[in-house]
Formats: structure tokens, C-alpha cells, sequence
């Protein structure tokens, strides 16, 4: 399955938007937002803000009608198995976007295991007619059950990863770059020496270019279709990593 460095490669806003940080208004509405560890009430909007955005930055609906199922495959894991590297953004006791990691070298294998499980739950559904009146989701699940693997980059090994998204309206605000920063410090004092993530892009929007800013570097990129036919350019998932420490 993708494990997204940020979704907001996914995002119809610019890359820029999440990580610069922002000038006039939208900064100033940041101002107050508060980057902190998460707790678990945190969870249902984590889950809420991973499915608005799950179709390039909208909602997932477009191209798959379950949001308990895609929170799940893509937000679960991490609130299951790896909280201690997870922080919100918080607006006033409201959670407006969300970073979650891992830095264990068995993850890979916590994904394939939460994801079967998952998998095997959505074909149920499945069987059992939940999804006969929107039909893009049975597309998307053959997607997923035949493609999904085939489709992901390389990453390399024994390194940290993220996934990383906003709520729409505060993207542009410097949040991206306030998340990645107190991820990139927790790295750094636990001695992890380096950290990955994907994302995607495509013409006009290629968040690597950004990314190389920040010190990352392209590790693989593979072609998609998850979002076809909906989305008509060529679309890929890029694996970028950075060396944490020297």
C-alpha cells in the first residue's frame, strides 16, 4: 500500500502551499495553531481529514464511496501500531492536519498485515453488495487488489517514513513545514539516520522539486492508475529520502 509522505502530493493546491510558510492572512490564521503530540481522541478527525483528502486534496468519494475502509488502509496503521511518532496540528482543540510516522523496521510488515486484514474486510463488503450503487469503487478495488503493489516505488530500508496532510483551508499557511520540522527534531534526537515517503505528481504539480529544498532526494518513481479515468495525466508515486544525520 502507498505510505504517503504527505498527501498533499495528492492535493489539488501546490506543494508549495504546504510547506512554505504563507504570507498576509493565512499566516496570521496560523498563528495561534499549536503543533503537539498526538492523544487519542485525536483519532476520528485524523481518520475525517485523511478521507477529505484522499483524491488529490478532495474528498475520497470520487473514486471510492467507503471512508471507514480508506482510513483504515492509510491512517490506520500508524493509530494502531505507531502513535509516539504522531503529531496534530491544533486549532484551538480542533485538529486541522496531522503528520504520523514510523521509525520501526518491521512496519512494512505491520502495513501488510493491517492491510490484509482491511482487504479482506472491503471484499466482504463487497460480496455482500455494499458498493453496487457506485461502481468507481469496485473499479477502485480492483485497483488495489491487482495493481496497487505493482504501482508503488522502491523506498530503502531501515529508514523512518511519514504521511502528512492538512485540512484544506490551511494549507498555505506554513503548517506542512511546522509538522515536518518537529518530526524531523524527533528524529534527530532518537539517532535515526534517515527518513522516507511518497507521494504523488504529476505535470504542473511535482512536489519533488519542493522536497529537494528541504534536502530530500528522488529514491524511485513509478506510473499510476489509481486515479484514472478521472485524472487524464500521467500520474506517479515518488519515493523521496532524506539523511537525518551527518
Amino acid at each position: 500500500m502507498i505510505s504517503l509522505l504527505t498527501d498533499e502530493g495528492q492535493h489539488a493546491d501546490t506543494f508549495e502551499e504546504h510547506f512554505l510558510n504563507g504570507h498576509g492572512a493565512r499566516r496570521r490564521a496560523a498563528d495561534n495553531i499549536v503543533i503537539r503530540p498526538y492523544r487519542a481522541e485525536d483519532r476520528n478527525a485524523i481518520r475525517r481529514i485523511c478521507c477529505d483528502t484522499g483524491f488529490l486534496g478532495n474528498p475520497i468519494e470520487t473514486i471510492f464511496s467507503d471512508r471507514e475502509i480508506f482510513a483504515d488502509l492509510f491512517a490506520g496503521p500508524y493509530l494502531d501500531y505507531g502513535t509516539d511518532w504522531a503529531w496534530v496540528a491544533d486549532n484551538g482543540g480542533r485538529v486541522v492536519g496531522y503528520l504520523l510516522g514510523s521509525v520501526s523496521p518491521y512496519f512494512n510488515y505491520t502495513l501488510l498485515y493491517s492491510g490484509f486484514q482491511t482487504t479482506m474486510k472491503m471484499i466482504t463488503r463487497a460480496a455482500t453488495g455494499c458498493y453496487a450503487r457506485h461502481p468507481r469503487t469496485r473499479h477502485f478495488i480492483r485497483w488495489l487488489l491487482i495493481n496497487g503493489y505493482r504501482e508503488q516505488p522502491r523506498h530503502p530500508e531501515n529508514a523512518a517514513h511519514l504521511h502528512l496532510n492538512l485540512e484544506k483551508r490551511y494549507r498555505g499557511c506554513g503548517l506542512g513545514l511546522r509538522l515536518w520540522r518537529t518530526y524531523e527534531e524527533q528524529l534527530e534526537y532518537a539517532g535515526i539516520q534517515n527518513c522516507y515517503g511518497a507521494f504523488f505528481s504529476r505535470p504542473g504539480r511535482r512536489p519533488e522539486t519542493v522536497y529537494s529544498r528541504l534536502g530530500f532526494s528522488v529514491y524511485d518513481r513509478k506510473l499510476t492508475t489509481i486515479f484514472q479515468p478521472e485524472v487524464t495525466d500521467s500520474v506517479e508515486v515518488v519515493c523521496v529520502q532524506k539523511r537525518i544525520i551527518a
